[in-house]
């Protein structure tokens, strides 16, 4: 018997634990720290403690401000991660706290945490989330390689045409500078796409790179290269080399675009480079 109640008590420590670093129903606001523009830099709150890591490590996530109402406080929290669930979309993201805020719950910012799990964009519009959160390890986070975990999920794709085979695959105008000059081959391995995508390289910085686009109706799978921008928070994909060939069922085609997640990857690109030479 009284092993039993030892037992009991331990599994209630261990609930009353999880239930300390989490919590559900948090007003998530949004504040635009501009981090990939200013190099990563730790906010000042966090920065006696975090200023001095890695770049690696200061870019691995999406940054937050914390003032959440279970978890750790102040600076004890610089540097922890937290697993975010927009509560309206069931979109998540690992994100790291970097930042103190006035408001009983977090302060995301823009482009890196808050965007990525509002992907129905209803959060922008009214200024903030509903989410719940949880504390994770962020060594198990960052030790994750799993190639098949999305960079983005539910983003929105539609089509158009560059006529990419017709037009000798000439790159468009806004990469041309970067990959103008690269041989047929290079420009011809994937299909293209234009990409202004919530995560991910931004501008120039992501002109060649490539990306894993998986339909998520029917998830068939193509591999695209990024030779464009464009001004919608998604993909604009080539007609012919890019969209068709994962919009298998033609309901793509008939709405005017897909919903699909995407993976920045590999481009596989030396083979093709050192041959051309």
């Amino acid at each position: 018997m009284k092993r039993l109640s030892l037992s009991i008590l331990f599994l209630a420590c261990l609930v009353a634990f999880a239930a300390a670093q989490s919590a559900s129903d948090v007003i998530a606001y949004w504040a635009d720290y501009k981090a990939t523009d200013n190099g990563w830099t730790i906010p000042p709150f966090c920065a006696e403690v975090d200023g001095d890591k890695p770049l690696e490590w200061r870019s691995q996530h999406g940054w937050t401000a914390f003032c959440g109402p279970n978890g750790p406080q102040g600076v004890d929290s610089c540097g922890k991660c937290v697993n975010v669930t927009n509560t309206a979309t069931g979109a998540y993201e690992t994100v790291r706290i970097v930042d103190t805020c006035g408001a009983d719950g977090l302060v995301m910012d823009l482009e890196t945490a808050f965007k990525p799990i509002d992907t129905d964009g209803r959060g922008y519009q009214n200024g903030h989330l509903t989410v719940d959160y949880e504390f994770v390890d962020c060594e198990a986070v960052d030790g994750d390689t799993d190639d098949d975990v999305p960079d983005a999920t539910n983003v929105i794709a539609f089509w158009a045409d560059y006529n990419a085979t017709n037009n000798g695959w000439v790159i468009p105008p806004f990469c041309a500078a970067v990959d103008g000059d690269k041989p047929l081959e290079w420009r011809s391995k994937y299909g293209w796409t234009a990409f202004c995508g919530p995560v991910g390289p931004t501008g120039v910085d992501a002109c060649g790179k490539c990306l894993k686009i998986t339909n998520t109706e029917t998830k068939d799978e193509e591999t695209v290269r990024i030779v464009d921008t464009c001004g919608i928070d998604g993909l604009v994909l080539d007609l012919e080399t890019a969209f068709k060939p994962i919009d298998t069922n033609g309901n793509g085609i008939n709405r005017g675009h897909l919903i699909l997640d995407y993976k920045v990857v590999d481009c596989d690109d030396d083979a093709v480079l050192v041959y051309s030479q």
